[in-house]
């Protein structure tokens, strides 16, 4: 073959690559660009807060807080702000830039750390613009957050009441074989935090004990008090691993799955629900739920889903569900999880599926750990005040009504007396 020709082949076979590869990539971005986000689901952790509560020998007790145990802290404040912020840019060109409260709804559980997270959170993400400007000195407009009483929320404060089922078992994870092997490496140090603490031996054979216990230290460092001389490096890093070892008892551990159909998949059940709800258009203009709870809320989550880390999460961390549609109209849900505000979210994958998972394989995947009859399961006595309730008030009713009846029947008898003496006279 001649240099020319040679040249002329090299040439045609360049221009042929290129034109496939630039089909290639138009075909990739014109896919990515045809992915719409259709609808999102936020369950975020409190901000940074006070102790809610510490151990007896603890010199810094309620009173040496500022707002007391278990309130918001100016820096959780900030913490949400950004956290708010950030969905902001997140969201920008998905959710309107002003609120608008038919593409969001706000659900807190009933405590003042949570219920003033939102707010602040809120308060990020929808800063007032335009005519929603009320006040020309307040850059904050205020936007509705639910809840419902403690003792009623079936949803977000976890764990759950009212399930005696689910007390059984937190009874038997403390005396099972998989608990004590956990302890086994910390047996020394559990021994020796009765004399220091004022816990008694048996309080430091529970879970909620060491995260109680390292939680009030973590808050005092955060801010800091200074520690006491026990709690030395090495020290606050065990206590650190059974603190997440505690709260692992709360939705695992023993009877993982039992657990997660009682704590976690109520919450995951109602988020799938919504989900679905967006994808069959049933939700309306609504855009966005968000979800203020605690630690437990978010890890009863995480276990339910079986995508764990093993760690407590952190203040304002945030889990992130998105439902996207291809242009195929076929529809994915992306998970992510924000711990770290110093970098993105990272992508969560639902063992058994990809990271962009089809909605009908991610509802099948869960359906296992969703309970049908959750009152049924936990062997609940459903709506017990309720109908104590209704029972008081149809008594009351049929006792009223024998009276009514009762005074008709003499009446009629005193006029059908009256009016026999009239025929008679």
């Amino acid at each position: 073959m001649s240099p020319g020709k040679h040249s002329v082949s090299q040439s045609r076979w360049v221009l042929t690559n290129f034109f496939f590869l630039t089909l290639y990539f138009l075909v990739l971005g014109q896919i990515k660009a045809e992915k719409k986000l259709k609808f999102a689901v936020m369950v975020f952790r409190h901000g940074d807060r006070s102790p809610t509560y510490t151990y007896p020998k603890d010199k810094y007790q309620e009173d040496s807080w500022p707002d007391g145990f278990g309130q918001l802290t100016e820096l959780g404040m900030e913490q949400h702000f950004e956290l708010g912020k950030y969905m902001r840019k997140r969201y920008s060109g998905f959710l309107n830039e002003t609120y608008s409260r038919h593409e969001v709804y706000v659900r807190s559980t009933d405590m003042d750390r949570t219920l003033m997270s939102a707010q602040t959170n809120l308060a990020g993400l929808y800063p007032p613009v335009g005519r929603q400007i009320w006040n020309k000195n307040m850059t904050w407009k205020p936007i509705p957050v639910h809840t419902v009483p403690l003792t009623e929320d079936k949803l977000l404060a976890m764990p759950l009441k009212n399930c005696p089922r689910y007390n059984q078992l937190q009874i038997e994870t403390y005396t099972s074989k998989e608990f004590r092997s956990l302890l086994e490496p910390y047996k020394d140090l559990i021994n020796s935090l009765p004399n220091i603490t004022g816990y008694s031996i048996k309080e430091m054979q529970e879970g909620v004990r060491w995260w109680l216990l390292y939680d009030a230290l973590q808050c005092e460092q955060i801010h800091n008090y200074p520690l006491p001389v026990w709690a030395t490096d090495d020290v606050l890093n065990k206590l650190s691993q059974l603190a997440d070892i505690g709260m692992a008892t709360f939705f695992g551990v023993y009877k993982h799955h039992e657990k997660s159909r009682l704590q976690g998949g109520v919450l995951m059940g109602s988020i799938i629900k919504n989900i679905s709800h967006a994808a069959s258009n049933a939700s309306g203009n609504l855009k966005l739920i968000m979800y203020s709870g605690h630690d437990t809320t978010i890890a009863s989550l995480q276990m339910a889903l079986n995508v764990s880390n093993g760690k407590i999460p952190p203040f304002a961390s945030c889990y992130i569900f998105e439902l996207y549609r291809g242009d195929d109209g076929e529809y994915t849900v992306e998970m992510y999880f924000r711990n770290d505000s110093s970098v993105d979210p990272y992508l969560v994958t639902l063992p058994g599926c990809s990271s962009s998972c089809p909605l009908a394989k991610f509802t099948e995947l869960t359906s296992s750990m969703i309970a049908e009859d959750w009152e049924k399961e936990c062997g609940a006595k459903v709506n017990d005040n309720k109908s104590s309730g209704a029972v008081v008030a149809l008594s009351i009713a049929v006792f009223f009504l024998s009276i009514a009846v009762f005074i008709m029947l003499i009446l009629y008898r005193s006029y059908r007396k009256g009016s026999l003496n009239y025929e008679t006279v």
